[in-house]
């Protein structure tokens, strides 16, 4: 287990619309509800993800790229590290050292500029 500590930082509110659009999608990936969006969370450095699942870009109409989702917690809570990742040439979001969290609720006291803690699954950040 590795636990992370990163500054919410502003994004562009391109997952707001994707979860809204295919909620369904999200759900069948997820088996819950996500709270629509994500929060971005600067971790000043990159740390590749380790996928344990994926949505297919083709499942929600967006083919050159694939979403890869990484079971976290943020602040204690569940959630859903998720990385955008062009097909092509391994791209996307806003690259290795900001996470992209979803979960199932509102991060609380999860504003632009607060501290929040990340804490992934896994032995290291390779």
């Amino acid at each position: 287990m590795i636990v992370l500590k990163g500054k919410v930082v502003s994004g562009f509110g391109h997952f707001k619309p994707r979860m809204d659009s295919f909620p369904e999608v999200f759900r069948g990936a997820t088996g819950e509800t996500l709270f629509p969006g994500t929060l971005n969370v600067d971790v000043n450095r990159p740390i590749k993800i380790k996928q344990h699942f994926k949505i297919s870009g083709a499942e929600i109409k967006e083919p050159e790229q694939d979403l890869l989702f990484e079971i976290c917690r943020i602040n204690g809570i569940w959630a859903y590290r998720i990385r955008p990742y062009n097909l092509e040439n391994g791209t996307g979001g806003h690259g290795d050292h900001i996470l992209e969290i979803a979960c199932a609720q509102r991060i609380p006291d999860a504003v632009c500029g607060s501290e929040v803690e990340i804490t992934l699954f896994r032995e290291s950040l390779d």
